[in-house]
């Protein structure tokens, strides 16, 4: 009796096709790396907080620690602010900013985002960013 790896238990060997939409085309995933690209750069030159970058072909989603780094942002880049509904006592604050004017006159959307309790004091710089 021989051993097949694939006759051990939890192994998983239905094999089902991805759905060609699902597949990133060659476009989209050179404009994910381009934005990818001039997002880091902005943020290496800057020195502006970004512990998670989440780069997509339209955007840049940067996630930081607190309201504070979103102000760094909004001081550095300026931009406009939105808050979302309160959830469980927390609202998201959204920064939507963009990256320079690029060479092809291009610029690339930067969202900054963090978590802040309901209620919270923010800085008066955030308050005047934000859309109502």
């Amino acid at each position: 009796m021989s051993i097949n790896p694939t006759d051990f238990p939890g192994r998983f060997t239905a094999h089902h096709p991805v759905p060609l939409a699902a597949v990133p085309t060659a476009r989209r995933f050179e404009a994910l790396s381009d934005n990818r690209i001039a997002v880091e750069a902005l943020i290496d030159s800057t020195g502006l907080p970004a512990p998670v970058v989440v780069p997509s072909p339209e955007r840049v989603h940067v996630a930081v620690a607190d309201i504070d780094d979103v102000a760094e942002w909004v001081l550095a880049r300026g931009g406009r602010v939105l808050v979302a509904r309160p959830f469980e006592g927390v609202q998201t604050y959204v920064l939507i900013t963009h990256t320079d004017q690029r060479a092809d006159g291009s610029r690339v959307e930067v969202r900054v985002s963090c978590a802040v309790p309901e209620g919270a004091a923010v800085m008066p710089e955030i308050g005047a960013a934000v859309v109502r």
